[in-house]
């Protein structure tokens, strides 16, 4: 079994030195650390772009070769490529709406097509590479496409896929006209992670409206497989941090910071260039505490090291721009001779002086305005070791559910930035003490190792299950088994649900009239005298009484309150109905109160329609009534069933699984044959013998032991078999 991580970029990255000769530097980051540690006995494979163009297959050639020995795979892409598809779709349309900065968002048909043809690509280079047993985790926002296109070509596969961005809500989501498909791409993995439950929950109504799918708590039951989705707070590498100060370049670095901040009190920002990351409001808020805080004026600076990224693109330009004018405008107002109020360093630091700075730095301040997780928060913690600090923390970055001992504020208000400020400076060192072990011990447990493990063993963990479901699909081969086990018997059952079934699941129920196909081919199973053919379905008796009276077969209506044998209708339930008006009253009033919504009302069963309610109401206004009608219907012992859209009210006497043992009890059957598409028809499978043939229509059970994946297949089907 082998391991694939798939993300943009390759740890290792090629580049030209000053004679146009390829180099290799390799990348530490989160994620590669992460994959290096993890406790588990698996080969490991990276695919991703390697970082520069090339200039003939020759360099392709050299490049692949060279990242062979470290199980590297590169995907090749041209520089237009990487203008359109990462600079464009990526990070000029799915970045800014990920982080909520709606107007920022650009459409281009060209950023589009270009995403979905370097989705392609990677997929093109996977689909080369895995075999049956792999796994396959791809990683972020740039290849939501990529789990559903390696799905097309490789079913069985195990695929995981992480978003390490915030997960918008469905309101600013479904702007985006390319919303249906990127959805459908998360949806080929089998887990589906996140940093928060936030951002999962966002995605699965995201999905739930635009799809129109529905989520059991974490899982969603596709054509033949199920999807889960789950939170994983990434960490860091918490060891290497908390002990770097016991390595003697760092406490050098740290002894020579001193004596170029004095005994000034040290602010820490560290953040790559982005409009996501409130520098300018962080800087605004620190000029304010300076302002109406002049005791802390020669006391205190702020150093604030920018990482540049994407500053050949307008809007970065301009924000780095107005970064260096903010920083002027503080630093000419404010410094004096013996004082700077904001360090600037447009660059990035090394390890062993970064670590420094967060070893020595009184307070973290880190106020991104939308942030997937920020490490940055988690790694100045696990630096203070032995030492006190206060962490600024913003409430929008994913960190804040974890580090609540963190001063949290939201990085829109500057005055709470200031307040946070002057608080973190005034805290007592016990108490900077108590908060800092409290979150150094979280974080030390939920380490990077922890979450990527965590990820890779419940994605093992979920394609055992979806192993496990024993529902087979039907190929030709199981028609002929089907098809000469019936050849062999001479007493046969055939129970059939008829919405979804017989017929194609209608909007509105009265639409399904069956067609001239299926009273043909239940006309044909009924000729034959060794065939029982029975209809077991939840509608009315006085419908299926209209629509198949006249053909000499069984039916069974309202899940079996009542049934035709041998042409005679018989009652199987008193006259009363089983709920009471307060149960009515319930339901009313939420059909009152959600449009689109009505109640059907049977001689046994009481239904709450949603079909036609918009996905999000429908799925609160299901969860409201269910726990409304919990009360009453356990006082009158009613059963409350979850169908396809509806809810049902009934007594638990008649449900198609007491139906189908009453049928077995009348007769010695050697041939037993049950489709249905919903869940109440798998109360039948369950009543049924081992070696009844048990088919569910549409998608996957775990109680059936075949599929078919769609209506249209079920007529066929049964027309082979009974030739």
């Amino acid at each position: 079994m082998k391991l694939f991580i798939i993300a943009n970029r390759l740890p290792i990255k090629a580049n030209r030195n000053e004679n146009n000769e390829l180099e290799f530097t390799r990348s530490e980051g989160g994620l590669t650390t992460g994959m290096d540690s993890l406790s588990m006995n698996v080969e490991k494979h990276w695919i991703g772009w390697p970082g520069t163009y090339t200039e003939s297959e020759v360099e392709e050639k050299l490049i692949s070769q060279h990242l062979e020995k470290f199980n590297f795979h590169p995907v090749f892409l041209s520089s237009d490529q990487i203008l359109n598809y990462y600079e464009g779709y990526s990070n000029s349309t799915l970045w800014p709406l990920c982080h909520y900065f709606y107007t920022y968002v650009e459409y281009e048909n060209l950023y589009w097509n270009t995403y979905k043809q370097v989705n392609e690509l990677f997929a093109k280079t996977t689909l080369d590479l895995i075999g049956p047993d792999d796994i396959i985790w791809v990683q972020d926002y740039q290849l939501m496409l990529l789990p559903r296109m390696i799905r097309n070509s490789a079913e069985n596969v195990s695929i995981g896929y992480f978003h390490h961005i915030p997960f918008p809500s469905y309101e600013l989501f479904r702007v985006l006209p390319e919303r249906a498909e990127l959805l459908e791409g998360l949806l080929g993995a089998d887990l589906i992670g996140f940093h928060t439950h936030d951002y999962m929950r966002h995605f699965v109504s995201a999905a739930e409206r635009v799809l129109d799918i529905r989520f059991r708590f974490d899982q969603v039951l596709l054509n033949n497989r199920i999807a889960y989705v789950d939170a994983f707070p990434m960490g860091i590498n918490f060891d290497l941090y908390f002990n770097a100060i016991n390595q003697p370049v760092v406490q050098e670095k740290v002894d020579a910071m001193r004596e170029t901040y004095g005994k000034h009190k040290l602010i820490l920002s560290v953040d790559r260039l982005d409009y996501s990351k409130g520098i300018l409001h962080r800087l605004r808020g620190f000029a304010q505490f300076i302002e109406n805080h002049p005791e802390y004026r020669e006391k205190v600076s702020l150093a604030m090291i920018v990482v540049p990224s994407r500053d050949s693109v307008d809007r970065y330009a301009a924000l780095k721009t107005k970064i260096d004018e903010t920083i002027g405008t503080i630093n000419g107002k404010y410094s004096t001779i013996n004082w700077t109020p904001v360090y600037y360093f447009y660059h990035g630091f090394p390890f062993e002086e970064l670590v420094a700075l967060y070893h020595m730095a009184d307070i973290g301040l880190v106020t991104p305005l939308r942030d997937g997780m920020n490490l940055v928060a988690k790694e100045y913690l696990a630096a203070k070791r032995n030492k006190a600090g206060v962490l600024i923390l913003s409430e929008m970055a994913g960190a804040a559910i974890e580090l609540n001992d963190a001063l949290i504020i939201n990085p829109n208000n500057i005055e709470e930035i200031e307040n946070a400020i002057y608080t973190a400076l005034e805290m007592p060192e016990e108490e900077q003490m108590r908060r800092m072990r409290k979150m150094q011990q979280s974080i030390s447990r939920k380490s990077v190792n922890k979450w990527a493990n965590d990820f890779v063993n419940e994605l093992k963990a979920i394609s055992i299950k979806n192993e496990g479901l024993n529902t087979e699909r039907i190929d030709h081969q199981t028609k002929l088994k089907i098809q000469a086990e019936y050849r062999a018997t001479k007493k046969r059952l055939f129970i059939l649900d008829y919405d979804g079934t017989l017929a194609p699941f209608k909007s509105k129920p009265e639409e399904a009239i069956p067609s001239s196909e299926t009273y043909r081919l239940l006309k044909k199973l009924a000729s034959d005298p060794k065939n029982k053919v029975v209809i077991s379905s939840g509608r009315d008796r006085d419908t299926l009484e209209e629509w198949f009276g006249n053909i000499a077969i069984d039916l069974a209506a309202e899940h079996g309150a009542c049934y035709k044998e041998k042409g005679v209708w018989i009652d199987n339930v008193s006259d009363e109905v089983p709920w009471d008006n307060e149960i009515m009253e319930i339901v009313q009033n939420f059909v009152d109160k959600t449009p689109r919504s009505k109640i059907e009302e049977k001689n046994t069963t009481l239904v709450w329609h949603y079909r036609n309610v918009d996905t999000w109401l429908a799925s609160l206004r299901e969860q409201q009534l269910f726990e409304a009608l919990m009360i009453p219907c356990a006082r009158l012992g009613l059963q409350i069933m979850r169908g396809n859209k509806i809810i049902e009210i009934k007594s638990p006497l008649h449900t198609k699984g007491s139906e189908a043992r009453r049928l077995m009890a009348t007769d010695d059957f050697d041939f037993i044959l049950a489709i249905g598409d919903d869940t109440t028809d798998e109360d039948t499978f369950r009543e049924l013998p081992s070696n009844a043939f048990t088919i569910k229509v549409g998608s996957i059970s775990e109680v059936a032991h075949y599929s078919l994946k769609s209506q249209s297949k079920v007529l066929p089907l049964l027309d082979i078999i009974s030739d």
